[in-house]
């Protein structure tokens, strides 16, 4: 696995991601990106009841604390699915993903930067008459340190018009009880690079690709790449799925470590990364 990442750049392992992680350098991840199975998911590789899912989740996140450097993070994407109907019970909510959000800070030590949400602009219908359609996931963002840096600037967005026009007129001015920081008249100027960035995320759901039931868009992982690491870092997906995540680190020059349990979806990730390695190679070397 170490030889692969020294060579390739990174390594596709058929392999439990949490006893994966466990095979690595204490210390040595700047970034664990992935997505778990979602609670109560009905999916080819398994279900994870809401009832069971902290305990499936422990040695996951142990692993991960272990691996992640100082100033490393941990960025879990996760939906809550719903409990089945009885003849007696609605279909409610699972809380399951609050509780792990919570645990994550009481339990394992980690410092919440956000938890940020995902609208999804293109949702699979559900038929649920029990509540609204089902249309976001959460993305659990957690600093292995209490004190953390992110590179905003990476991760800016272009300023919509009707902001850039309203900063152009407005003026932030002096309050007489002191209670703020401008101490003057102060012209609002935009960022020279954009807008600083929301902590909602909005765009499309991904076709499913090959045999894969959850495929992730390549915008999700790379926002969070972006932010926290830098040319050269670590990247780790315990859960790797086709290799969204190693595209993703992959095309911004970091090193990336995937893990899945199933072969054909590892198969298919290092088909995907290994052209990806390939084509950049090759713009590197024009």
């Amino acid at each position: 696995m170490l030889d692969r990442l020294e060579q390739d750049g990174f390594a596709a392992v058929c392999s439990d991601g949490a006893a994966g992680m466990l095979a690595l350098s204490d210390k040595s991840i700047k970034l664990v990106y992935g997505s778990p199975p979602y609670p109560n998911a009905e999916r080819d590789y398994g279900v994870w009841r809401a009832h069971e899912y902290i305990e499936k989740m422990t040695p996951f996140i142990d692993a991960a604390v272990r691996g992640l450097r100082d100033d490393g993070f941990i960025v879990i994407n996760v939906k809550a699915n719903r409990e089945k109907a009885t003849s007696k019970v609605s279909s409610k909510r699972s809380l399951i993903v609050e509780k792990l959000a919570i645990l994550m800070e009481e339990q394992w030590g980690l410092s919440c930067v956000d938890i940020e949400i995902w609208v999804k602009e293109n949702p699979a219908p559900t038929g649920l008459r029990a509540a609204c359609q089902d249309a976001y996931e959460q993305n659990l963002w957690f600093s292995k340190a209490p004190k953390w840096t992110i590179d905003l600037d990476a991760i800016r967005r272009p300023y919509e018009s009707h902001s850039v026009k309203t900063y152009g007129e407005y003026e932030y001015k002096p309050r007489t009880n002191g209670n703020t920081y401008v101490r003057k008249n102060k012209t609002i100027e935009p960022h020279p690079i954009g807008a600083l960035p929301k902590n909602v995320i909005s765009g499309g759901v991904s076709a499913r690709i090959g045999d894969h039931q959850a495929t992730q868009p390549l915008y999700l992982p790379e926002k969070y790449i972006k932010a926290t690491t830098e040319k050269g870092d670590l990247v780790v997906d315990p859960w790797m799925g086709t290799g969204t995540t190693g595209v993703a680190a992959l095309l911004l020059d970091r090193r990336f470590i995937g893990f899945d349990v199933v072969q054909s979806y590892v198969d298919e990730a290092e088909q995907t990364l290994r052209k990806v390695g390939a084509n950049r190679q090759v713009t590197l070397d024009v």
